[in-house]
């Protein structure tokens, strides 16, 4: 059970991966898909670093902890996709509801438990084994 978990958190650290490195090289396709406006090139600049550093460190953070003795920092990625899905409440409650974000959200909650759910399985088989 704790390879099936492992080998989903690989495929989502390469999804993130995938989105980190599509934030840094190729801004304007994934910014026109995601339907963010930058107003000049300090937006662009923000946009890139944050957007990619949040996805590439995430990536990063799982990477690293699916090698059993960092395996914490899976909790570390699960609470960084809680953050985002936190935000994500707080625009519905002061913006408004946006359908199209329904899916992020749901993902967001779903990654966020599969990382905090891996960590807390391998943790308890590093105990039980000793």
């Amino acid at each position: 059970m704790t390879l099936a978990l492992k080998i989903l958190c690989g495929l989502y650290g390469a999804l993130v991966t995938l989105l980190g490195v599509r934030w840094l090289f190729a801004f304007d396709d994934i910014s026109a898909e995601w339907q963010v406006q930058a107003l000049n090139a300090l937006g662009i600049n923000n946009l890139i670093a944050d957007m990619g550093g949040l996805f590439l460190g995430t990536a990063v953070l799982i990477g690293v902890g699916l090698i059993p003795r960092y395996a914490l920092l899976l909790v570390a990625a699960a609470i960084l996709m809680i953050i985002a899905a936190l935000g994500r409440l707080y625009a519905y409650a002061t913006l408004g509801y946006v359908p199209e974000t329904l899916v992020p959200l749901i993902f967001e909650i779903g990654s966020a438990t599969l990382l905090f759910g891996t960590y807390l399985r391998a943790n308890r088989e590093k105990t039980e084994t000793g």
